[in-house]
């Protein structure tokens, strides 16, 4: 039997549930590790401060290095996707051939070419960004 989409998304919210459970785990270990010397019953001031500023760096390393990958993921599915429309949309050799010897015949730009536009242009806009 086949999942339906309420059981998929079920699954997508524990999925993303157990990677922030796994996230604070790492943030705790690390930081308490680094911060806390020696555990008494209260946090002095310092070991407080320490461990305010490890969880933030923590994080903003963790939101840097996610967004990388999402940017990096993206633009290779972009890649992907331009070089698998260049590849079907390619006419076969010999259809090109008599194609270029009519010269009334006008040949469109390459899906190739078309997809190194479409890939420059969302570089550039990433660039603005």
């Amino acid at each position: 039997m086949a999942p339906n989409q309420h059981d998929l998304e079920r699954i997508r919210q524990q999925i993303v549930l157990a990677n922030i459970q796994e996230l604070l785990q790492k943030i705790t270990r690390r930081c308490f590790d680094v911060c806390i010397a020696m555990p008494g019953l209260e946090l002095r001031s310092t070991e407080h401060d320490c461990l305010t500023n490890c969880m933030d760096r923590f994080m903003d390393s963790v939101q840097v290095v996610s967004c990388q990958y999402f940017r990096r993921r993206r633009r290779h599915q972009q890649i992907r996707l331009a070089r698998s429309s260049a590849s079907s949309a390619s006419p076969p050799a010999s259809a090109s051939a008599s194609a270029s010897a009519t010269a009334s015949v006008s040949i469109p730009k390459s899906a190739a070419a078309a997809a190194s536009e479409s890939a420059s242009s969302a570089a550039n806009n990433e660039k603005v960004k």
